[in-house]
């Protein structure tokens, strides 16, 4: 009974959702949950879809939404048992793919040995907490920068009003030594 609805529960997440596409069927029930909990970790922390599919050789997946989408493929021949695992990462234009080709390199280096293993759970979970590790870092960032523009205005409003008061003080004395010697000149 738990299995049939661990199941349903999978079923309909995966045509709700449609965040992980098994379409080879690699992946065990308890693997899917695993990689749904990971899915929707990666889509909270960064704010980004993330669409993992399971491909054939030929097959491609598109996404209606173009916008903060990465697509994670892993395309194998199906009537080849040996044949290796190719791993495919699409990233949308607004997430700027260019700066992170250097950092998608080493992750996919690093996928490489669980790929080589036949192991696809382990390469598929690997691959999505790598790329959430990506994207924090660059939503932290964004943060601090936001919090260092708000502390170097708040110093450059303080300077501004100090500065002020300095420039009035010398002001007055100015005026006061003035007056001291325009009383003297008068006597």
């Amino acid at each position: 009974m738990l299995k049939k609805i661990t199941i349903g529960f999978i079923i309909l997440s995966t045509l709700a959702l449609g965040k992980i596409n098994d379409y080879r069927g690699v992946f065990s029930d308890e693997d899917k949950v695993k990689l749904e909990q990971t899915v929707q970790a990666f889509e909270e922390e960064t704010g980004n879809q993330i669409f993992l599919n399971t491909l054939e050789d030929n097959e491609g997946f598109e996404v209606d939404s173009q916008e903060k989408a990465v697509i994670l493929n892993l395309i194998k021949d199906k009537q080849n048992v040996n044949s290796t695992l190719k791993v495919q990462i699409k990233i949308s234009q607004d997430l700027n793919p260019e700066e992170l080709s250097t950092d998608l390199t080493l992750l996919l280096d690093n996928a490489q040995e669980y790929a080589n293993e036949q192991n696809e759970f382990q390469v598929a979970s690997n691959l999505v907490e790598g790329l959430q590790q990506l994207f924090i870092p660059e939503a932290d960032f964004d943060e601090e920068s936001e919090n260092s523009e708000q502390i170097s205005m708040g110093i450059k409003i303080f300077l501004g009003i100090l500065l002020t008061f300095l420039v009035l003080w010398i002001r007055i004395i100015q005026v006061k030594r003035k007056k001291i010697k325009y009383k003297l000149k008068r006597r």
